[in-house]
């Protein structure tokens, strides 16, 4: 019987100091980068942020309280309901750290294709959630989604890589 031959998975860590800086950065850029930039609205910090420390801690359940805190955060800082970003993230953040036990995240382009799809299932919770749960639900634009895919695999290469360079061996 042939037996199952598992990689070893390492878990990384970092400064607490780091993940609260980066965490306050992201929702500062989500909050006054599109008032500046008009094509900054399709970008997602605080998920970026999310889908990076619970892909680097391989903690499901450090993915869900991370997304659930920076999708509350960013919330509070928007002019939606609460509890919509704060659902969605927690979503991802749980998705996150289980494919980082599952696919080898050291890649770039396992990396950029996951965030990819992260995203897009941020979005389409997104999506879901408003519809269910709005009187009048924004129209569904799969354009807008695509880009945003597009815009956020693309900043997650540059954030990842920066953060890269902080994290330690846990």
């Amino acid at each position: 019987m042939p037996s199952s031959v598992n990689r070893p998975v390492a878990a990384f860590h970092v400064h607490p100091a780091i993940l609260t800086a980066a965490a306050l950065l992201a929702l500062l850029l989500e909050t006054f980068l599109p008032l500046k930039l008009p094509l900054a609205r399709l970008m997602d910090f605080p998920l970026l942020i999310t889908i990076y420390f619970a892909m680097l801690r391989r903690d499901k359940l450090f993915g869900i309280g991370l997304g659930t805190a920076l999708g509350l955060m960013q919330d509070a800082l928007s002019h939606g309901y609460i509890g919509i970003f704060g659902v969605a993230k927690a979503i991802v953040g749980y998705l996150a750290a289980w494919a980082s036990t599952r696919f080898d995240l050291d890649s770039l382009a396992a990396r950029t294709v996951l965030t990819a799809v992260f995203v897009l299932i941020h979005n389409l919770t997104l999506a879901a959630l408003q519809h269910v749960l709005l009187e009048t639900p924004p129209p569904f634009q799969p354009l807008t989604i695509a880009s945003s895919m597009l815009v956020n695999a693309a900043l997650g290469l540059i954030v990842f890589q920066i953060l890269d360079r902080v994290r330690r061996p846990a």
